[in-house]
C-alpha cells in the first residue's frame, strides 16, 4: 500500500550544466512490519531507507544470523541469510547486512514496487545531481555527490571528509560492512563508510586477482556494488564484492 502525502520541491538551480531538483519525501509505502518513504531524485524515486525486513517479496522469511558458522554454512550453501550491524537489533536503523544470495534469490529480496539498483542508476543518481562520469576506467565522484548523500549523524569527521548534510534527503547511515576472517564475522569501518549490493554480476578480466585471497572452499563469485565514504574525501564509488560477504540494500522503484 502507497501513501502519497507529501511533495515539495526543495531546490532547482544549475549545476555543471545540470539542473538539480530535489524533492521532500513524497510517498509512504507501508510493507510488513515498516513503511518506507521515497525520494524523487530528477527521473528517479529512491527508497529513503536500506532495507530493514528480513523477507522476501513473498513472505518467505530470509534467516537472521549472528555467527561466522552460519554466515559460512548459508553462503557455501547458496543459501541467502543477513544479519544486524553489530549483530544487535537495536541497530536496525542502518539496515540489515545481506549476502549475495539474498540479492539474486528469486523471490526477489525488494518490497513491491522496488527493485534492487544497477550501475547505471548510480550514473544516473550523479547526473541528476549535476555531476557526470567523466572516468573511462572507472566509477568514481568526489566528496561532493557523496556529501549531499550521507546523513547527517553517524558520519565520523576525519582527514578524508565531513559528515554530510542530506540535501538529497537519501540519508545514507555510516555503518559500514561486513566481511569473514580468521572465524569470525568483522563489522568493518561504521561511521565512515557503507557499502551497498548492485544487481550486476562482476566478471574479472583473465588474470585479475584479489587480496586477500578467500578460502579455496569459496565461491569466487562477484557482484557490482557501491560505496559512499570509500577514497579521498568520502567519495561515491561503485566496486565489487565477494557474494558470501555482507552489504546492505538500497532500492530503487521500478
Amino acid at each position: 500500500m502507497t501513501f502519497i502525502f507529501a511533495s515539495k520541491i526543495v531546490e532547482i538551480y544549475e549545476s555543471n550544466g545540470y539542473t538539480r531538483l530535489f524533492f521532500c519525501y513524497i510517498e509512504c509505502s507501508q510493507f510488513r512490519n515498516y513503511s518506507m518513504d521515497s525520494v524523487i531524485l530528477g527521473n528517479q524515486i529512491w527508497a529513503s531507507t536500506n532495507l530493514i525486513d528480513p523477507v522476501f517479496r513473498n513472505g518467505d522469511e530470509i534467516p537472521v544470523v549472528n555467527n561466522y558458522k552460519d554466515w559460512e554454512r548459508f553462503s557455501l550453501n547458496e543459501q541467502p541469510c543477513c544479519a544486524y550491524v553489530d549483530n544487535k537489533p537495536s541497530m536496525s536503523k542502518y539496515g540489515l547486512f545481506f549476502n549475495g544470495y539474498a540479492l539474486i534469490d528469486n523471490r526477489n529480496i525488494a518490497p513491491e514496487g522496488f527493485r534492487v539498483p544497477n550501475i547505471q542508476d548510480i550514473i544516473t543518481l550523479a547526473e541528476n545531481l549535476g555531476f557526470p562520469n567523466e572516468n573511462d576506467y572507472s566509477i568514481y565522484y568526489n566528496g561532493k555527490v557523496a556529501y549531499t548523500l550521507k546523513s547527517e549523524k553517524t558520519w565520523k569527521k576525519s582527514f578524508f571528509g565531513e559528515p554530510g548534510n542530506n540535501e538529497t534527503g537519501l540519508s545514507f547511515l555510516a555503518g559500514g560492512n561486513l566481511g569473514m576472517r580468521y572465524g569470525e564475522l568483522e563489522f568493518n569501518d561504521k561511521g565512515t563508510t557503507a557499502g551497498h549490493w548492485l544487481f550486476d554480476e562482476y566478471l574479472p578480466k583473465e588474470g585479475v586477482r584479489f587480496f586477500p585471497a578467500p578460502p579455496d572452499n569459496w565461491p569466487k563469485t562477484r557482484f557490482h556494488s557501491f560505496s559512499i565514504g570509500t577514497g579521498g574525501n568520502h567519495c561515491l564509488s561503485v566496486g565489487n564484492d565477494l557474494i558470501m560477504g555482507g552489504l546492505f540494500i538500497r532500492c530503487i522503484k521500478e
